[in-house]
């Protein structure tokens, strides 16, 4: 039998909603030991591309967005949809080289709660830049949602039990699809503490698109019934103060069930002794867990490398 799914603590999900923190964390299998330091991470311009290889996959014929010349390459622009009947906006970062005839892997980045600046995630999360093909970023932006703590105040985070947010994501992919060549074989999801539960949510909820999936200290999911198997990369610290590090245990236990994985089967990953590979998941279906010490809800120094690196395995 699978695991239950991940059910937060009252105590918990006070603090990662109400605290108006950006995160939650996860915690590994046991690893060696734990680097530190907060993230900020890719040099430079990541739409440049640098070091991307110029092949990409076959075009898809069944994307709108196949055929029709790209435009506002090299750019990272804000855009306005609606979703649920509100307006919503994201940001959108498309790759210098971006063609009509290649299809591109499509990154969503979802932020934290109260981390609400694209440029600046971007900064620090430029997720897209690391992937070895040049790839489509959407950033997002979620809503100002009441605390739930009795308080009264307001934080702007993810919502992980009504349908705005999902229609929002689905609302973003089509916009999207129809203007660009993406690769929907190549659709994935990543995000830090509210982001991080996001992804894992969407993970959940839109297994037909999302094929991969990275949170930094956000464990989840949070739907009675996920729709399969999802390639699957965390990392939690320890000593995150926002969640307990058993959320994200269970969070790694149930994605090595959902994903046909054992739970017992972990191989440290090579120069990284903080992560662990599960060595019994199918093939293209792998579950890394990463678990830091003295992090705290923060975002590690190797995680956006890592998270690229492991978005690129998912291309071969």
């Amino acid at each position: 039998m699978r695991p239950p799914l991940l059910v937060l603590s009252s105590a918990a999900l006070t603090l990662l909603i109400a605290s108006g923190c950006s995160g939650s964390d996860t915690s590994a299998p046991a690893a060696g030991a734990a680097t530190t330091n907060e993230a900020k991470v890719p040099e430079g311009d990541a739409l440049a591309d640098p070091g991307q290889t110029d092949a990409g996959p076959a075009v898809d014929p069944g994307t709108k967005g196949c055929g029709v010349a790209p435009k506002g390459t090299g750019t990272f622009a804000a855009r306005t949809i609606t979703a649920a009947g509100k307006s919503r906006t994201y940001h959108l970062a498309v790759p210098a080289g971006a063609k009509q005839e290649q299809a591109l892997p499509l990154v969503f980045v979802l932020h934290g709660a109260t981390d609400t600046t694209p440029e600046n995630m971007r900064d620090w999360f430029g997720v897209e830049g690391k992937i070895t093909t040049p790839s489509l970023a959407v950033y997002p932006l979620a809503l100002e949602r009441t605390r739930s703590d009795g308080t009264g105040g307001k934080v702007t985070r993810w919502d992980l039990s009504g349908n705005d947010d999902l229609a929002f994501f689905d609302a973003m992919l089509a916009e999207v699809e129809a203007e660009y060549c993406v690769d929907r074989a190549h659709v994935f999801v990543t995000g830090f503490s509210s982001g991080g539960n996001f992804s894992q949510h969407l993970a959940c909820e839109r297994q037909k698109d999302v094929k991969g999936m990275a949170v930094v200290a956000g464990p989840g999911p949070f739907s009675d019934t996920c729709g399969g198997a999802v390639p699957a990369w965390m990392t939690h610290d320890k000593s995150d103060d926002a969640l307990p590090v058993a959320d994200a245990r269970s969070s790694r236990d149930y994605w090595a069930a959902e994903n046909g994985c054992k739970t017992a089967a972990w191989s440290a990953v090579s120069g990284r002794p903080e992560c662990q590979r599960n060595t019994s998941c199918p093939a293209g279906e792998p579950l890394v867990y990463c678990e830091t010490s003295g992090v705290g809800h923060d975002v590690p120094t190797f995680a956006v490398d890592e998270i690229g690196t492991f978005f690129s395995g998912l291309l071969k």
